[in-house]
């Protein structure tokens, strides 16, 4: 067996030597790719409200008025979002923090409000809080 494991030759570190470049080739698309879209979508009673693309360097501040009355105040700070404010008691949705990614979201149950990231890359896993 030790005579075996002695006995390679010059064309077998060439085919090694293949399959690595092989494999990073078709690695490569995948680890080198350019910062996709990602896009904000403000969502009540299941009715797009707004959509917004995000970018670096953006700031921007809205309200979305509920239908009872209430609101939430939705901030953008470059590609992150939260919602800033809300007058439902719980507050639930505004501790949820900043949603950095595609897939995540925060929901304020009172307001039937629902804010999420979505882009190219979008997981499909809902990060929401029920009350």
């Amino acid at each position: 067996m030790k005579d075996r494991l002695r006995t390679f030759r010059p064309g077998d570190f060439a085919v090694c030597a293949l399959v690595l470049l092989l494999a990073a080739a078709v690695a490569a698309p995948f680890l080198f790719v350019p910062q996709d879209a990602l896009y904000l979508e403000v969502r009540q009673d299941q009715q797009l409200v707004r959509r917004v693309r995000l970018a670096d360097g953006m700031q921007e501040t809205f309200t979305v008025e509920g239908r009872a009355g209430g609101h939430n105040t939705i901030e953008i700070d470059g590609r992150r979002v939260r919602i800033r404010e809300a007058d439902c008691h719980d507050q639930v949705c505004v501790r949820t923090g900043w949603l950095t990614r595609a897939g995540q979201s925060a929901v304020c149950l009172p307001n039937r409000l629902v804010v999420k990231l979505t882009g190219q890359k979008a997981s499909g896993d809902v990060d929401a809080i029920v009350r």
